[in-house]
């Protein structure tokens, strides 16, 4: 592969990110996966348009989240990392799995300046009080990858099917 054509790593330079791993024998193996960038919020998502969640009458739980993408890359896919929680602040379980936490995956392609989001049942649960998004994985389509940390809590239940 000549210079012009090699991959970027995002930051100008030229090559493909390499990252290792130890195998059982504690050898350094190579792993083509790229290691995702962790980053704060900021200058990565616009602020919420819409950040609220609804409960339908068998308890399942749909949550609405929408900002705009502001990473000037094209996102290619996106998982939202969300917990919830009691009124008590402890984590509450769904009635099906028993887990609190929730990977939930999305495809784009969402260019620059577009809106993304989760509108989503995910769960069901009766005790449910507040949805925190932990964090938002996101792969562009340039290959690399970064994780958003975005720890935001919604207490706000008036989305579109309430009981």
């Amino acid at each position: 592969m000549d210079a012009e054509n090699e991959p970027s790593n995002g930051d100008g330079e030229k090559g493909a990110t390499i990252s290792t791993a130890q195998n059982q024998g504690g050898n350094e193996t190579a792993n083509d996966e790229p290691e995702a960038t962790r980053v704060t919020a900021e200058n990565r998502f616009s602020d919420p348009r819409e950040f609220r969640y609804s409960v339908n009458s068998a308890n399942g739980i749909t949550l609405t989240w929408l900002v705009d993408n502001l990473t000037g890359k094209t996102i290619n896919y996106y998982t939202v990392k969300v917990s919830t929680f009691n009124p008590v602040g402890d984590p509450s379980y769904d009635e099906h799995s028993g887990k609190n936490s929730f990977n939930l995956q999305y495809v784009g392609p969402v260019i620059p300046g577009l809106e993304l989001g989760v509108f989503e049942l995910f769960t069901y649960q009766g005790a449910l009080d507040s949805i925190r998004i932990d964090e938002v994985d996101l792969e562009y389509a340039d290959g690399t990858k970064e994780t958003v940390v975005y720890n935001r809590t919604t207490k706000d239940d008036s989305g579109l099917n309430n009981r």
